[in-house]
Parts: C-alpha cells; sequence; structure tokens
C-alpha cells in the first residue's frame, strides 16, 4: 500500500471509530470522509459499505487486544503467572469494552458477523490471534492449577461479553469473576 493510501486508510479508521462513538450507527459515511480529511470517494474506494467500515474498524480494535494477549501468553512461556497474565489482559480487554462499546452496537446494528468461535475467523486476523493467544493462557493458568479445571475459552468469551459499562462496576466485575475462574 502506497504511504499516502496507507495514510488515508489510518484517518478513515480513527475518524470512523470516533463518530461511531458518538452517534453510533448513524454516523453518515460523509461525516467520516469529512472527519477524516479525504474525500467521500477515497472512504468508498478503501470500505464499499459501512459494514466493511465497522468490520475495519472492529479489527483494528481487536488488534492492539491480540497484542496484548500474544504478549501474555509468550510472557507465560517465559515462566510468567498464567493467572496474573490472564488478569492483566482481563484488565485491558475491561478498558477496551469501555471505549468501544458503541462500535460493537453499531456492528450488531449493521450485521456484522462476530462468531463466538475463534476457528471461524480467518488465520491471522485479530480476532483468531486473540483467541488462540487466551486459549493458551487459559491452558497454561488449568495445567498450573490456578483456574477451575472445567474453565473454557467459551466461558471466557461469556464472561467478557457480559461486562458492564459503568466503571466502578467493571473493576468490581473483573475482581468478581477472576475470584470465580480461580481455584485458589
Amino acid at each position: 500500500m502506497r504511504v499516502d493510501a496507507a495514510r488515508n486508510r489510518s484517518q478513515i479508521l480513527a475518524a470512523a471509530r470516533s463518530r461511531i462513538a458518538e452517534q453510533g450507527p448513524d454516523a453518515s459515511m460523509d461525516a467520516i470522509a469529512e472527519a477524516a480529511g479525504v474525500a467521500v470517494g477515497t472512504l468508498y474506494r478503501h470500505y464499499p459499505t459501512k459494514a466493511d467500515l465497522v468490520s475495519a474498524v472492529i479489527e483494528d480494535s481487536l488488534g492492539g487486544f491480540a497484542d496484548a494477549a500474544e504478549r501474555a501468553a509468550a510472557a507465560v512461556q517465559k515462566g510468567s503467572d498464567a493467572l496474573a497474565e490472564l488478569a492483566a489482559l482481563f484488565a485491558v480487554y475491561a478498558e477496551q469494552h469501555a471505549q468501544d462499546r458503541a462500535l460493537k452496537a453499531a456492528s450488531s446494528v449493521l450485521g456484522v458477523p462476530t462468531p463466538d468461535d475463534v476457528t471461524q475467523y480467518p488465520a491471522g486476523s485479530a480476532a483468531h490471534r486473540a483467541g488462540t493467544a487466551v486459549a493458551h493462557l487459559l491452558d497454561a493458568a488449568r495445567v498450573a492449577g490456578s483456574v477451575r479445571d472445567d474453565l473454557t475459552l467459551d466461558d471466557l468469551t461469556m464472561l467478557l461479553a457480559a461486562m458492564p459499562d459503568a466503571d466502578p462496576q467493571r473493576a468490581r466485575y473483573v475482581q468478581l469473576v477472576l475470584a470465580a475462574v480461580s481455584s485458589r
């Protein structure tokens, strides 16, 4: 990708995240293009539909979480405590959840698919990378005896999906979930 095209793409994603967070799924493609400082035709060349744009913003958002999950899994492979890494990752997700909840609402309204099974995402995608890394963390925590033996990736996905929006509730929710899944 040319440097100017990559810059345009980055500006479009940032503007889309901001506008959708403010206005939800009603954010217009014209307003997003204007906020990004690009012509609407440039936006449509990169993202032919709003669902395509929302999918790209979700993938971009998940990229940071996937990076954090992969770092946590690598730390565990080097001897770090799996439950501590899982707890830190849960806190990262809680913060991201607070920032991306409007985007998630927009994705559901626009029909952007969000499968529960990470194997349904393309290999190399942020969702697949995150799911794979969290699965490794969970396996390591089970082997170490620090989480319940019956805890699954689906269980963690369900718990993450139920994350409350309000700030003090999120922090308490994370504490309660970690206490519930821990075998210590």
